[in-house]
């Protein structure tokens, strides 16, 4: 490995800043706290960190022992220099070092981040080391996160469609507690856009200034849920009306 890989990695300019949108608000709310921290109002620059490099190297050694490969990456590297060590986080998230077969399944042992991609210790780095030979081997499974998200919002969207109908505007049908309603959408009232106080019948329960069931509602109507909207009433659907939309019975 090149003795200056931790610069090719770290030694880049940063992104520009995030919030800027935020930042902007709080900087120019008048009405809002009298003094901010020195970095309150100003956004933080993002991370710009090039991978590439790092990233060929270790798929250069796909067929060799890990021992050999960890030890060229360790001589090159100070870990006592905070900016040097980085470099293992990123080596930890290319390839699975501590792995097991689990009923003909890579586990990475040392997950860390079970979000990631894959649910539970599944691998989601490109290689990984074979825990018979010490080789490194190329992970045939992985998926890139794009692919990986399309295959998630698939899944979401036809999960959905079990449960849920867009009618128009202002009428869906939901499957709620194993049977199927017609819901009533209004608007939140004008008060400052908040849905303050209003009743949704559906998570049944008021809604607050700052209510955490944003999300709950938007796994509900998933790309028809609307931050100014709720569900205002709701009315059971007959045996009839539940054929002549073809919906799923609850226990399908």
């Amino acid at each position: 490995m090149r003795s200056d890989m931790y610069k090719v990695i770290v030694e880049r300019p940063r992104t520009g800043k995030t919030w800027d949108a935020n930042a902007a608000r709080r900087r120019d709310q008048f009405d809002g706290p009298m003094f901010l921290g020195i970095r309150a109002g100003y956004g933080r620059r993002g991370l710009n960190e090039n991978l590439k490099p790092l990233k060929r190297f270790l798929h250069a050694q796909i067929g060799r022992p890990w021992s050999k490969v960890y030890g060229e990456i360790s001589a090159g590297i100070d870990r006592r220099n905070a900016v040097q060590l980085h470099v293992f986080a990123h080596i930890d998230d290319m390839i699975a070092v501590d792995v097991e077969w689990r009923n003909g399944e890579l586990i990475d042992l040392r997950n860390r981040h079970p979000w990631h991609h894959r649910p539970g210790l599944q691998l989601h780095q490109e290689l990984y080391v074979d825990p018979r030979t010490g080789l490194i081997r190329p992970n045939k499974a992985h998926r890139s996160y794009g692919a990986e998200r399309r295959v998630q919002r698939q899944l979401e969207i036809e999960q959905l469609a079990t449960r849920f109908r867009h009618i128009d505007d202002d009428t869906r049908l939901m499957l709620i507690d194993g049977e199927w309603y017609e819901v009533r959408m209004a608007d939140v009232p004008a008060a400052a856009g908040k849905a303050i106080g209003v009743y949704d019948v559906v998570l049944k329960r008021k809604l607050g200034a700052r209510d955490d069931s944003q999300s709950d509602r938007q796994k509900l109507y998933g790309d028809c849920w609307r931050r100014d909207r709720y569900a205002k009433s709701k009315r059971q659907l007959s045996r009839r009306e539940i054929e002549r939309y073809a919906l799923p019975r609850a226990a399908e």
